[in-house]
């Protein structure tokens, strides 16, 4: 750019100093011509008007500068004719005077003279102009084309160029200025780079780093705008698809798998998976991400999970590697789009830190609130839950006009598994029990331990009385064949059952408890392992005794 300026000026000025050195040469060439034109047309009028010609004539011979002058006379000169230093004017159609000047040839030669020493000035001028823009210019020229670098390179995340002028006008004034603002740019700059890497420790660089800031800011913006949303869900299954939703649109993953690993319990589900994956990993501790607590990375350490058996590569996060839960984000991906998960994976790695601690609080809450209704022993739910969910459960059944089977169970001799082989044999009991009634219930059913080895059964939108029936002999029968080992002896126990029918029975739920309740009292009663449905009569006996 400087030197495109400075050859400009320099046309400007040459262009111009040329065009008016010719301008004057030509307009003092003219005026002198017009000059002696207008002396020798003088002359020609004194001659012209005067009285005496003779005496005229010698008048004029004997001027300074008029080396000759006669009559002559030539029919064809109409205009003035000059030759030279000789001009011949007319005056009538028959005579013309002839004048010869002196001085007319040096004259010629002067006017060149002067021409030349013009052009000789106009040269100096446009060299000396030229030589004093230069100088003038020039650190301005200077100035703007290192501002113009500086930009660049601060476009790109470089504030070290600073301006430097020799100028000690206002210009000094602006270059400290710029630099001083470059100077705190840059520690602004290193500050949002600092807390970025703590937020994203990873974080991708790019050639423009003032994009990539702003880029990264934006990105961080969402994550917790992502944070606070996610805080107010009223479960995890609404924060795992805001997760999900993220990943696949955001993010644009292909094929990943979201594993929930409940550290307590040992246990592993997949709560979302999208296209095949490399592993299905059934127990926590083949998972080698859940088991370092640290990402695991294909590309850079290729077959590093024994447990993948794909040809794709995979990266496994680990996140919320605290307390009671523990998540593994999959991600499978081919070759081709390598480059755009490098590029993504630490903004979803930032994601799911800062959402990990709300879905382990979450986890945690529903724990203590899972703790809270369910019996530690048997893993079924507790009074607690009951007692929380069957009025509800009462007023859906009289409404979609279904029933209710309630099976109220005991464990036969029950106190002489506890006395023969201890209270830790008598566990084993209640545990195989509940397996059994888990095996042979729907999903719709529960079974609630009611209190030490009794159980109860809820089996809801049932149609016809025998289905009820059905189940709770299918309970009693695989119960009775179950082998159940304690203390290195294998053992077999038996059940009773008491069936009650709600609302057929009483259109008191509670009721239809108590009434299951006389229905197993009579089942022990009449020798044990049976099944007896609840009728009127047992509520007699129960009023007389």
């Amino acid at each position: 750019m400087k030197k495109r300026i400075l050859i400009w000026i320099f046309l400007v000025i040459t262009v111009g100093g040329v065009f008016f050195t010719a301008f004057t040469a030509y307009r003092f060439s003219n005026i002198t011509e017009l000059a002696i034109k207008h002396s020798a047309e003088t002359i020609r009028n004194i001659y012209l008007y005067s009285t005496n010609k003779d005496e005229a004539l010698n008048v004029i011979r004997d001027m300074p500068n008029i080396e000759d002058v006669k009559i002559i006379r030539n029919k064809n000169i109409h205009t003035i004719y000059q030759n030279l230093n000789t001009f011949i004017l007319p005056i009538n159609s028959d005579e013309s005077i002839f004048i010869q000047f002196k001085f007319l040839k040096e004259f010629e030669n002067q006017k060149y003279q002067v021409i030349l020493e013009t052009i000789i000035i106009n040269i100096l001028f446009i060299v000396i102009s030229n030589l004093l823009i230069n100088w003038l210019v020039t650190p301005y020229l200077n100035f703007f084309e290192d501002l113009k670098r500086s930009i660049q390179q601060a476009k790109n995340g470089n504030f070290n160029r600073k301006l430097h002028t020799k100028l000690k006008n206002e210009m000094k004034d602006v270059i400290d200025t710029y630099n001083s603002f470059l100077d705190q740019l840059d520690k602004n700059f290193n500050l949002i780079t600092k807390n970025l890497q703590i937020l994203i420790p990873k974080i991708p660089r790019k050639k423009d780093k003032l994009v990539s800031v702003q880029e990264n800011m934006e990105m961080l913006a969402n994550i917790n705008k992502f944070k606070k949303i996610i805080e107010d869900d009223a479960n995890i299954g609404e924060i795992y698809n805001r997760l999900i939703d993220i990943l696949e649109h955001k993010f644009k993953l292909n094929s990943f798998k979201i594993y929930a690993i409940l550290n307590q319990k040992k246990e592993i589900k997949v709560v979302y998976q999208k296209n095949a994956n490399c592993c299905e990993i059934k127990i926590p501790a083949l998972c080698r991400a859940y088991r370092t607590g640290k990402e695991i990375n294909s590309i850079k350490f290729p077959h590093i999970c024994s447990e993948c058996m794909g040809n794709n590569n995979y990266i496994c996060i680990p996140f919320s590697t605290g307390g009671t839960f523990t998540g593994v984000l999959n991600i499978n991906f081919t070759e081709e789009e390598e480059e755009h998960i490098k590029s993504i994976i630490p903004y979803i790695e930032a994601y799911l830190n800062e959402s990990s601690s709300i879905i382990e609080a979450k986890y945690t809450l529903n724990l203590m609130k899972q703790n809270s209704v369910t019996d530690q022993l048997t893993g079924l739910y507790n009074r607690r839950y009951l007692e929380e969910i069957i009025n509800k459960i009462a007023a859906t059944t009289i409404r979609s006009d279904s029933l209710i089977g309630i099976l109220l169970i005991d464990i036969d001799y029950f106190k002489q598994v506890n006395d023969t082989f201890g209270h830790d044999a008598g566990d084993e009991v209640l545990k195989e029990l509940s397996k059994v009634l888990i095996t042979n219930l729907r999903d719709s059913d529960f079974a609630i331990r009611f209190g030490g080895e009794e159980f109860l059964v809820i089996l809801q939108n049932i149609k016809k009385e025998e289905d009820i029936l059905k189940v709770a002999e299918k309970i009693r029968k695989t119960f009775e064949i179950t082998k159940i080992v304690v203390s290195a002896k294998t053992i077999k126990k038996t059940i009773s059952i008491g069936v009650s029918i709600f609302p057929k029975d009483t259109k008191k739920i509670w009721e239809a408890i108590k009434y299951a309740d006389l229905a197993l009292y009579e089942a022990k009663r009449n020798g044990r392992n049976k099944i007896v449905k609840f009728n009127s009569k047992l509520l007699e006996n129960a009023d007389n005794s």
